[in-house]
């Protein structure tokens, strides 16, 4: 079904716009502030939280915890090189009535592309999910946006990159430190013999390890569960599809 999709958005100069789809076609939308924000209801059990992103040093808005799992492995995945969440809400009109749809996230692949990324309802697929999909089909024709959905690995995969992801942020770096554990791991050897082999307090070398890890200057299989023994070596090896592909792409 055509219909005359509108897109709220704000400019480059923080001014907000409502315009036609198609002249959003190379507007970069990640770089953009938030035009909406969600609203809980007391009988919603959704929770709205923040992910402060590595990739880009900002906070991106998630409007329920596995959405919050999906900015992570957006966060981590080094074809991201940057991510936005609320920078656009698409209107229309229909059966009478304005409609309106904001995506879950915007974001900026490696390659140029831009993609706009919706996330299923917890419960599954719905009707609902599916028409907002369609209404997305037709502003992607019209804007050169790629539709993606997100798929989530396994428990043990999200569970260690969880924990990893605590220590991404910049403060965590240590040139020394880094320089040390990659000699301890130029070949692949359990985490705390590599940890105690690059003879730094345990306590001051694991923080960086982690964050070489998120980094991905180390390796280590994903779908494992992390501990001691876990095996780590000098490039990631044994990540779990949805790690390394986190988002089903459409072909338009």
């Amino acid at each position: 079904m055509a219909r005359e999709l509108r897109v709220v958005h704000q400019d480059q100069y923080g001014v907000r716009r409502t315009q036609p789809a198609q002249r959003l076609a190379g507007v970069a939308l990640t770089e953009r502030d938030e035009v909406w924000k969600p609203s809980r209801h007391p009988s919603q059990r959704s929770i709205v939280t923040w992910w402060w992103a590595a990739t880009n040093r900002r906070h991106v808005g998630c409007r329920s915890l596995d959405r919050l799992s999906t900015a992570m492995l957006l966060d981590f995945h080094p074809g991201v090189v940057d991510f936005s969440a609320w920078s656009a809400q698409l209107t229309w009109r229909e059966k009478d009535r304005q409609r309106q749809l904001v995506p879950d996230f915007f974001v900026q692949a490696a390659d140029g592309r831009t993609l706009v990324v919706m996330c299923a309802p917890q419960t599954g697929p719905s009707t609902r999910f599916e028409r907002q999909l369609e209404v997305l089909r037709e502003a992607c024709q019209h804007t050169g946006w790629q539709l993606a959905t997100p798929r989530l690995p396994g428990t043990v995969a999200l569970m260690n990159l969880r924990w990893v992801s605590r220590r991404r942020h910049p403060r965590y770096g240590d040139a020394e430190v880094e320089a040390a554990l990659a000699g301890a791991f130029m070949r692949p050897r359990r985490l705390l013999e590599g940890v105690e082999a690059c003879r730094m307090p345990r306590m001051l070398a694991l923080p960086r390890l982690y964050h070489m890890l998120w980094h991905r200057r180390l390796g280590m299989d994903w779908s494992v569960p992390l501990s001691p023994g876990t095996l780590v070596e000098p490039l990631a090896a044994g990540e779990p599809d949805a790690v390394r592909r986190p988002l089903v792409l459409e072909q338009s």
